[in-house]
């Protein structure tokens, strides 16, 4: 081949390296071996090799520029297409928070900077940094940056124009020890690029790009976050008229919800019967409807008896004239028309059925207007019908109040019994707890009323055996129930209250024993010096079993060491051996694991397994002697069953 032709070949070479997109270094080896072709061939018959040299270098040139042409257009094909997909998300409705996050979440993202961030202006000239991308300081959203202390490339009444420095803190161009250089400390950057937010003629602000390290900005980088700005510029305007859309809607609908509310209270007068009765029947108290009457009437209401006693007030109530009082109550009963007292006072006769019951007081408040007359006379049907309900119930409670009397002294012969029980069957088949309650130094007739009234509002039943309260209320949590109790009436006595509790219990008898627990559960409490304080038979542990009547060891062993027998059972384990070792061993892992006749780190792994299965206190003195009651007490059932369990292998965990 000729020295000619090989230069031809080289130029083609060329063409087809820059078709194939190859990278430098193929142009690179190219020329070598050219060049060192022409090194071999010197001599006159190779005289115009040094020209085709040169002309494939300048080959070469030429290829890489088209190539960098190329990775222009590449690059810039990319940044529209991200322009596109940011303007595509930029034209969807949100808020201007979520708005200027995506901002400058883009900015970032296009421009490989470290951080990209939004400052805002205000009306005085200043400006308020609303978002940042890739901050690590908290000295940037919301950071309040003074008029005059924002870097710009316009002198004073030009328009705004792009700024960039490729290292902030070496730029003569730039002012130092400003608001903003606190900013750019905080997050250790230099190279700093921002391009002005303008809307409809409008400067609104400044979009930044920056990076913590020293950076030439190209034009194309330049033009890029301009492009950028331009659509952001567009987009917050857009969600601050979308905001005020937002917030005029938000008027309009509270408008519309007072006109509306104006409305319902206009009809109200026409149902508010209705749902007063449903109240009463669904056992709303006395005090509870005063409170709805009160929030809806606008002021003050007591309501007094027949004889003129006062059964219950809600509000700053003024002291009426006792005569007048009842000059005027006697002539609202007569003529069943609602009266005033000379104090601005209204009383509204309460009667069912022509029986005077009582009367109600209203008294308007001094920003209220003038109720209703339906709706006062409303609420005092209501409360009428509700003192005949309470009245009826009083009653009702005294039965069962009898029949829980008694359930617990069981000195009445079986047939009443069993005649009390017929009559109240449907309550005692539901399960209960028996709490019984000593309020001590408290006088027996304050903790009655207070039973009573806490009997009928949880539906349940009271009694007084001695100084004691003992109370029968629906459920199932005995501890739970007797801790309420305890803390209700200490709070309503002012006294220590100490409780014991039992249960659940359905029917006569297991009332009966559960009463009888629960009182030797009080009297543990007592002897063990926790006055104040509430348990249930189960919290007592091994005391409620040696106080129990039916000494529930099995259940005292399940509830103690149940974790550990149902692993050992499913898992052929040796946790409760280890246990009973390691109590033996006085707490030593290594004697415990001579006793065992195993590896010390196996006995290791079991107690970590006993701590998972039984809780990080195990080890505490209490709930350690619990342990090894129940361990001698199932090793003496074992001991005293016929069929022999099979021991599970030494090696198992």
């Amino acid at each position: 081949m000729t020295g000619e032709d090989s230069h031809t070949d080289d130029a083609l070479r060329v063409l087809e390296l820059l078709a194939g997109e190859a990278p430098v270094r193929a142009y690179d080896q190219l020329l070598t071996r050219a060049r060192a072709r022409a090194r071999a061939g010197a001599g006159a018959q190779d005289a115009g090799a040094a020209p085709d040299l040169e002309r494939l270098e300048r080959a070469r040139a030429l290829a890489l520029e088209v190539n960098a042409l190329f990775d222009r257009r590449s690059r810039r094909e990319a940044e529209l297409a991200a322009l596109v997909d940011a303007a595509r998300d930029l034209t969807r409705p949100g808020s201007l928070d979520a708005t200027l996050r995506l901002i400058t979440r883009r900015a970032r993202l296009m421009t490989t900077m470290d951080l990209a961030a939004a400052v805002l202006l205000d009306e005085d000239g200043s400006a308020t940094l609303t978002t940042a991308d890739g901050a690590v300081s908290a000295l940037t959203v919301g950071y309040r940056i003074p008029a005059g202390d924002l870097p710009a490339a316009a002198g004073p009444g030009e328009p705004p124009a792009p700024f960039w420095t490729a290292d902030h803190l070496a730029d003569e161009r730039t002012t130092h020890a400003t608001a903003l250089d606190e900013v750019l400390h905080a997050e250790s950057l230099q190279a700093v690029l921002g391009v002005p937010l303008c809307a409809e003629g409008r400067h609104i602000g400044y979009l930044y790009a920056a990076s913590r390290g020293i950076h030439h900005f190209t034009p194309d980088e330049i033009a890029l976050m301009r492009s950028l700005a331009d659509l952001a510029a567009t987009a917050i305007q857009t969600a601050r008229l979308l905001e005020g859309v937002h917030s005029a809607n938000a008027e309009l609908r509270s408008a519309g919800l007072r006109i509306r509310a104006s409305l319902s209270d206009a009809l109200r007068a026409g149902s508010v019967q209705d749902e007063l009765v449903q109240l009463v029947l669904d056992g709303i108290g006395l005090d509870a409807l005063l409170a709805r009457a009160a929030a809806e009437l606008g002021g003050s209401l007591a309501v007094r008896g027949a004889a003129g006693e006062r059964l219950a007030e809600r509000g700053r109530m003024p002291r009426p004239d006792p005569e007048e009082l009842e000059r005027v109550r006697l002539n609202a009963s007569a003529t069943s028309v609602a009266c005033p007292l000379s104090d601005g006072t209204w009383v509204v006769p309460l009667s069912v059925r022509s029986e005077d019951v009582g009367c109600l007081l209203f008294h308007p408040g001094p920003d209220a207007g003038t109720p209703g007359e339906r709706i006062l006379l409303s609420y005092a049907r209501t409360v009428a019908l509700l003192l005949v309900v309470q009245r009826s119930n009083a009653v009702e409670g005294r039965l069962h109040d009898d029949l829980l009397a008694d359930l617990t002294t069981w000195e009445v012969p079986p047939e009443r019994l069993v005649e009390r029980a017929r009559v109240s069957a449907a309550v005692l088949q539901r399960p209960y707890v028996v709490v019984v309650a000593d309020a001590h130094g408290t006088a027996g007739g304050l903790a009655e009323s207070w039973a009573a009234a806490y009997a009928r509002r949880h539906r349940g039943m009271k009694t007084l055996q001695g100084e004691r309260l003992v109370l029968l209320l629906p459920g199932e949590d005995a501890a739970g129930t007797a801790e309420r109790v305890r803390a209700d009436l200490a709070a309503a006595t002012g006294v220590q209250v100490t409780a014991g509790a039992c249960g659940p219990a359905s029917g006569g008898e297991a009332v009966h024993r559960s009463y009888r627990q629960a009182v030797r559960c009080l009297e543990a409490l007592t002897a063990l010096g926790a006055t104040g304080r509430s348990a249930a038979d189960r919290d007592l542990g091994f005391l409620g079993v040696l106080l129990s009547d039916d000494h529930d060891v099995p259940g005292f062993v399940e509830r103690t060491l149940g974790p550990l027998l149902e692993h050992d059972a499913e898992r052929f384990g040796n946790l409760v051996e280890t246990l009973q070792g390691w109590f033996s061993a006085a707490g030593s892992p290594t004697r415990a694991a001579e006793i065992l006749y195993v590896h010390p780190n196996t006995v290791s792994r079991r107690l970590e397994r006993i701590t998972q299965l039984l809780g990080r206190d195990w080890q505490h003195p209490d709930q350690a002697l619990e342990l090894q009651l129940a361990l001698r007490l199932h090793r003496a059932r074992a001991a005293l069953d016929p069929v022999p369990a099979v021991p599970p292998t030494a090696g198992s965990t």
